[in-house]
């Protein structure tokens, strides 16, 4: 009997170990073509751009970019639910080019994944391309920065100055996080309340403990159009941000390139002919055009 379980011991240990070495293998666009179907990951509980209801639906602007992209290539659509990682290149890591340590596979693409030359080439301590196996590529969506206020605490904000004098929201470690906290040489440093989520946040808004919040600009006009209180979402400057705006697109395995290709003309016919203005308008959104198809005009 020790013997047996010694012996199953040893090759439970065996199958973990060649899950390790053994990493996920991402399909090419004939994989996918042939199969019948494309595996798109997505955000979990990240509305308005992917959730699912509290009777299970999916939805979301993600979710409905997902489901058209497999409509136009006539396929099923399987969405693969993430939990975001400490990094984007985990995230990467996870669901592009290798899987997870605990298996689950990867997915075909992924969505809402910087569309950024500087992003895409950024290397490590020893001067290697952090994501030399990921192709990313398909703008669909710009996203911006935003600061939205409370008007039944604030008659206005004109400037970011004003935030001096009033408690604003942010999500925890995030990029207005570290803004707020070192703007104006840390004046508003006091000011700031820290939230796992923007939603927190705007629960946090209707109890009057903070009369401001910042963040993605889809996110802020999202939630204005859920929950009371009435939220203003001025576009005000925001002085010493490196970066106001920037694109969103996908993310493929680096050597199927030609599935990127096919992927790429759905999302930019998708972007020029109203579609995702259309999906973005569906959850209280306004969709902003990226540049690539901005200079092709």
């Amino acid at each position: 009997m020790m013997k047996r379980l010694n012996l199953l011991s040893a090759l439970c240990l065996a199958l973990v170990l060649l899950g390790q070495v053994l990493p996920a293998q991402a399909r090419s666009y004939d994989d996918v073509m042939a199969s019948g179907f494309i595996e798109i990951a997505v955000y979990r509980d990240f509305a308005p751009y992917s959730w699912k209801d509290e009777s299970g639906k999916e939805q979301g602007i993600d979710v409905d970019l997902a489901k058209h992209i497999a409509k136009k290539m006539k396929l099923d659509l399987k969405l693969r639910w993430m939990v975001p990682d400490e990094t984007l290149d985990d995230d990467l890591r996870n669901h592009v080019w290798k899987g997870h340590y605990l298996g689950g596979g990867i997915a075909d693409v992924m969505l809402r994944v910087p569309y950024d030359r500087e992003f895409s080439y950024q290397t490590d301590e020893f001067g290697h391309v952090k994501n030399d196996l990921v192709h990313m590529f398909g703008p669909y969506q710009k996203e911006r920065w935003r600061v939205g206020y409370d008007p039944a605490q604030m008659d206005s904000l004109e400037t970011l100055a004003v935030l001096r004098y009033y408690p604003v929201g942010v999500e925890t470690d995030s990029l207005p996080d570290i803004y707020l906290l070192s703007a104006f040489n840390g004046q508003m440093r006091n000011q700031v309340r820290h939230f796992l989520s923007l939603s927190e946040a705007m629960e946090a808004m209707k109890r009057k403990e903070i009369a401001a919040m910042m963040g993605m600009q889809s996110q802020l006009q999202w939630l204005a159009g859920q929950k009371k209180p009435a939220m203003e979402i001025p576009a005000i400057a925001l002085p010493g941000l490196h970066k106001l705006d920037w694109d969103i697109g996908m993310a493929v395995h680096t050597n199927y390139r030609q599935f990127a290709y096919a992927l790429a003309d759905v999302v930019e016919a998708a972007a020029k002919d109203g579609t995702l203005e259309k999906i973005s308008q569906r959850y209280g959104v306004s969709y902003m055009l990226p540049d690539l198809y901005r200079s092709a005009q």
